[in-house]
């Protein structure tokens, strides 16, 4: 139960802020045929996600449209953010960030790769954020509607004055209810970085 209540406090924590971080002028949606969604190879971790029923009931085009941008938006504005954000507020997406990762593996390997990635003061700068959903069922569980989501994101921006393209591959635990999504579980997160064109 503790857990259940730590990760709606989490998914809500990230909502708000999403609502100050995301910029429209520079992230857009992106369709399927743009950017095409990885296979991840993983199923049953952590409390909510491995106790949530099988489901084959998708979501609708319009509210998988919704999710798309409800994702979009929050990774934009936490799986990789500006270093220009004072400390507090990185601290407090790193935590939420943290807390929403199930497998002990992916949050050690995050983690890790958090420190390198903003390590010796690396200015980086986010200037894209593009994701496409490859599957999002709803279910039902403890009397509330989740869903389970396949998708990838991408995040371009600079690195030291280097470009960089990141694509992210997760399976996440949803909640979506009349056009708001929040992100509560991130059962499984893999990553590459891209070679630039």
């Amino acid at each position: 139960m503790k857990r259940w209540i730590s990760c709606i406090i989490a998914g809500v924590l990230m909502c708000c802020c999403l609502a100050g971080c995301s910029g429209d002028s520079e992230e857009k949606e992106a369709t399927e045929e743009s950017v095409k969604p990885l296979v991840i190879d993983s199923e049953t971790y952590g409390s909510l996600y491995e106790n949530l029923p099988d489901s084959d009931v998708s979501y609708t085009e319009e509210e998988i449209d919704d999710i798309t941008q409800g994702i979009n938006d929050w990774a934009g504005s936490t799986l990789l953010v500006d270093s220009s954000l004072d400390e507090e507020t990185r601290d407090l997406i790193d935590q939420s960030l943290y807390e929403s990762i199930v497998s002990q593996d992916d949050l050690e390997k995050v983690k890790s790769d958090r420190e390198s990635f903003y390590g010796d003061e690396a200015k980086v700068t986010i200037s894209q954020t593009e994701t496409a959903v490859a599957s999002a069922t709803v279910t039902r569980y403890n009397n509330k509607d989740l869903g389970r989501v396949r998708c990838e994101t991408r995040i371009s921006g600079t690195r030291n004055g280097e470009p960089f393209t990141r694509s992210y591959q997760m399976i996440l635990v949803i909640s979506y209810n009349e056009g708001v999504t929040a992100v509560y579980e991130i059962g499984k997160i893999e990553w590459e970085d891209l070679e630039q064109n």
